[in-house]
């Protein structure tokens, strides 16, 4: 399988490079990102690009899937606009794109509690992302909702590594339908979408957190 990533350089995206370059199941891996990634394999394709030129990038871009993980912060991008644009607008434009160019399958990597109708920025955001993607007209659609990510960045981000250590504390107290809400690594929800890929499911497919450490 060849698969397109965007958003590389990110926690999920590494991983998700490491685990395809490691599996005799990929021979090819696209990655599409801002700046050179410090990981090299022969199966990367790596294509170091100006965003505004996404269109055309992606619309080169051969593959048969293609996954989403692009996302930045608050402290990175503290203006809504420029964040609604990284994280709706660029997303977009890749999934149409790949849709166009022949991928049959899209993977995106939401958030815990997306949902549209929220009054909060970022849930709303997340809810109206997984809406576009899912009307578009893939044979499959993932999308994963991963709860607070744990592990180690290219960047540091004190909050999270904050979050991090009282989520250790917490995660053993949460139970029952609120195991979604525990704390998973970067490694677990690049792994799920290394098993899905692979099953070839057609339709949508919709997973919670607590659900990203099953195969």
């Amino acid at each position: 399988m060849k698969i397109t990533i965007l958003g590389g350089s990110g926690l999920i995206g590494m991983q998700l490079i490491k685990q395809a370059c490691a599996d005799h199941y990929f021979t090819k891996i696209n990655v599409i990102v801002r700046r050179p990634l410090a990981f090299q394999d022969p199966k990367i394709n790596e294509l170091v690009i100006n965003f505004d030129d996404l269109s055309s990038v992606i619309k080169g871009t051969i593959g048969d899937a293609l996954i989403c993980t692009l996302g930045t912060t608050k402290k990175k991008t503290p203006d809504k606009k420029c964040y609604r644009k990284i994280d709706l607008t660029y997303t977009l434009i890749s999934a149409k794109g790949a849709l166009e160019n022949g991928h049959k399958q899209v993977h995106l990597v939401s958030s815990i509690g997306a949902n549209e109708r929220s009054s909060v920025f970022y849930p709303a955001l997340k809810g109206e992302i997984e809406r576009l993607i899912s009307d578009l007209s893939y044979d499959s659609t993932f999308i994963y909702r991963p709860s607070i990510l744990i592990g180690k960045r290219e960047t540091a981000r004190p909050l999270e590594w904050l979050s991090q250590r009282i989520s250790s504390v917490i995660n053993p107290l949460l139970l029952g339908a609120l195991k979604k809400y525990r704390s998973i690594s970067g490694e677990q929800v690049a792994k799920k979408i290394i098993n899905e890929l692979k099953k070839n499911k057609v339709g949508k497919h919709y997973f919670e957190s607590n659900e990203l450490g099953t195969p």
